[in-house]
């Protein structure tokens, strides 16, 4: 190895290094920069793949993940793992591959690509368990939330028990047992267990607050679970509270969270819609739809949980027609991604028989809507998962 090479990987580390301390305090803006200049740098300096080349494209995908912005995640790590299987195995290899797919699972995982998440999963996990260390706990923590998306509670309360034991025997950063708490309110809330899930949600927040070195957007995610809990105990007030501040950290990011910001815009929507401000619910659901139709598609599920829960409101207010219309674009993305059992699919087919016979009753007797007007329930709110630091 030459002296020019041997001096120019070490300006690549330390690039890497600078990117990773700036996505760990949340500044992705100085992130990507320094990221993207130590794979620029890593690929002049090579004439074939390199474990240098591998890592940096992991670092800048784990960046541009963060950013929402998928196709160029994906597109990082898929060189990645392509160089890495031309590289003859060794456990350092062995180990930055698990990385990989790791990473690739949460990729496909964000994007609704369910299958090739736990496929992905699949090819990580024997990796993992044999090179140690953090990577068992990135990959039963993926596997938790995989399975929580996918309707499979019980599966989920598996993997982070399990989760829980490694912890146990291992023992676990503030950050990692601030995310297995943040996951497992997520679980409870899935399951309606809402008491639990604000145990769960106040151990996250409390463990964030009391960091020296905690990332915001994460403290963020942890609020909006924290007020998904109490929200579904009537707690309405303070659900609100929870999440402006949770909306105020995420537009306050560098750059603004525009994924996390669609999420608390969603969670406003439908506290509103609680408490009766139908005009600010139906222009917090649409904001979110709008940026979350840009980052994730038309076809996510995600899309399928908002146009939901915009029905909702558009039924109450007795646009039955509008509703209607939502809600059939709701099952049909929910259908082509979820088992017909999955909780959203059965809720959106509960609630579009409702509007679909008052949108009857309101074609043939418009004036005996209100009275007959048949109640859908409490819209579901979104609660995301966190992963391992």
């Amino acid at each position: 190895m030459s002296i020019r090479y041997r001096w120019r990987a070490g300006c690549i580390r330390r690039r890497l290094q600078l990117a990773r301390y700036w996505q760990s305090k949340g500044d992705l803006d100085e992130a990507v920069g320094h990221g993207r200049r130590a794979l620029r740098l890593a690929r002049a300096a090579s004439s074939g793949p390199t474990l240098l080349d591998a890592e940096a494209a992991l670092t800048v995908a784990g960046i541009e993940l963060d950013r929402a912005e998928y196709p160029a995640a994906t597109a990082h790590l898929a060189d990645a793992a392509r160089w890495l299987e031309q590289i003859p195995e060794t456990a350092e290899r062995d180990r930055l591959l698990a990385r990989v797919l790791v990473a690739l699972a949460d990729c496909h995982r964000r994007t609704g690509d369910y299958w090739q998440a736990e496929h992905a999963l699949g090819r990580a996990r024997p990796l993992a368990e044999a090179a140690g260390g953090a990577l068992p706990a990135a990959v039963l923590t993926q596997l938790g939330i995989t399975a929580k998306e996918l309707g499979a509670f019980d599966r989920a309360a598996q993997q982070y028990a399990r989760l829980r034991q490694l912890y146990d025997e291992t023992g676990a950063t503030p950050a990692e047992f601030a995310a297995l708490s943040h996951n497992l309110a997520g679980l409870a809330h899935a399951r309606g267990d809402y008491l639990d899930a604000e145990t769960h949600a106040r151990r996250a927040v409390d463990t964030r607050r009391s960091g020296s070195h905690t990332n915001p957007v994460d403290l963020a995610q942890d609020l909006a679970v924290l007020a998904a809990a109490l929200a579904g105990q009537d707690r309405h007030e303070e659900a609100r509270t929870l999440l402006h501040e949770a909306l105020a950290i995420c537009r306050a990011a560098r750059p603004p969270r525009q994924y996390e910001i669609a999420v608390q815009l969603h969670n406003l929507a439908a506290i509103e819609q609680t408490l009766g401000d139908t005009d600010t619910a139906e222009r917090h659901y649409r904001q979110a739809l709008t940026i979350k139709e840009r980052l994730l598609g038309s076809e996510h599920p995600e899309i399928a949980l908002l146009t939901n829960n915009l029905a909702t409101l558009l039924h109450q207010q007795e646009r039955h027609a509008e509703a209607v219309a939502y809600q059939h674009r709701a099952l049909s993305i929910a259908t082509r991604t979820f088992a017909p059992e999955h909780p959203v699919v059965v809720a959106i087919r509960r609630n579009l028989a409702g509007t679909d016979a008052d949108h009857l009753l309101q074609q043939t007797s418009p004036s005996d809507v209100t009275e007959t007007s048949t109640a859908l329930g409490q819209p579901a709110r979104a609660v995301g998962d966190q992963l391992c630091p």
